[in-house]
């Protein structure tokens, strides 16, 4: 499936590619998010595929990369909380793993919270109940939630369509306000660092595929003074990409070959 919308995002500090499906679907890289938390993307695909839930929110998309277009896996949107807040953090930095504690935890309680309201039970702790009869209304609850699901998902395409609207009205005024690299700027700056990290992991075995692109990632943000880098001011713009050619060149004594034309795709 080739994507309507490319765009590139950071989750946890690191930069993900998202896109949208031509019926106003997002998804997110599972390779980019694996990298993200520190996991084994083989792994999770198998993982993924294996779940009878989470398995029909895959979705593969032929995207434009610094090697060509190539076939990669995308999870939709909705499934990637639930996911990754269940995902092993023993491999994860501090930071992500504390991150994902309290998203599984928000989780949990969220999920426990809308049935009790629909229940019309007390939220937040089930001491709060006063009789264990009450608990009847459980069910009830949770055919309510399917009702409200199926009829959520029924209504779905018109919601789509009014967001497509509403978001090029929000995209024509971000082109008039500028002031930060455009979307395609974005994906090439994002291709440059894949080629870039890519031939730091073949040259420093003892560092994992994660911590070269945090360190990648981190020495871009450490330089221009950036929270993430798609808020990088465009009259920086040239000299980020000088600088990502530069440090490949230092590393492999050869020239970084990435034609920008290659990221219009991304726009």
């Amino acid at each position: 499936m080739l994507p309507a919308e490319t765009l590139v995002v950071t989750f946890f500090e690191h930069p993900c590619l998202a896109v949208r499906s031509t019926d106003g679907t997002i998804y997110v890289s599972v390779r980019d998010l694996c990298d993200t938390v520190g996991l084994r993307a083989n792994g999770q695909f198998r993982r993924l595929r294996a779940d009878e839930d989470l398995h029909e929110g895959l979705q593969t998309f032929r995207v434009t990369t610094s090697g060509g277009p190539q076939d990669q896996e995308f999870l939709i949107l909705e499934f990637v909380p639930t996911w990754i807040s269940s995902a092993q953090r023993s491999s994860a930095s501090i930071t992500v793993r504390e991150r994902l504690r309290f998203l599984r935890l928000f989780v949990i309680r969220e999920t426990y919270n809308a049935f009790a309201r629909t229940a019309g039970l007390p939220e937040g702790d089930s001491r709060a109940i006063e009789e264990l009869r009450d608990l009847e209304q459980f069910d009830n609850a949770m055919t309510a939630i399917a009702e409200r699901q199926r009829l959520i998902e029924e209504s779905q395409q018109k919601a789509r369509s009014a967001w497509r609207e509403l978001n090029a009205r929000v995209r024509a005024l971000e082109e008039q306000a500028g002031g930060v690299i455009s979307n395609s700027q974005r994906g090439y700056i994002y291709q440059l660092v894949q080629v870039w990290a890519a031939a730091r992991i073949a040259r420093e075995p003892e560092l994992s595929r994660a911590a070269i692109f945090k360190a990648c990632w981190g020495a871009i943000n450490t330089r221009y003074r950036l929270a993430k880098y798609e808020h990088l001011p465009a009259t920086q713009y040239t000299d980020c990409v000088t600088y990502i050619k530069g440090a490949y060149q230092r590393l492999t004594g050869e020239e970084l070959a990435v034609p920008e034309q290659s990221a219009l795709d991304l726009e």
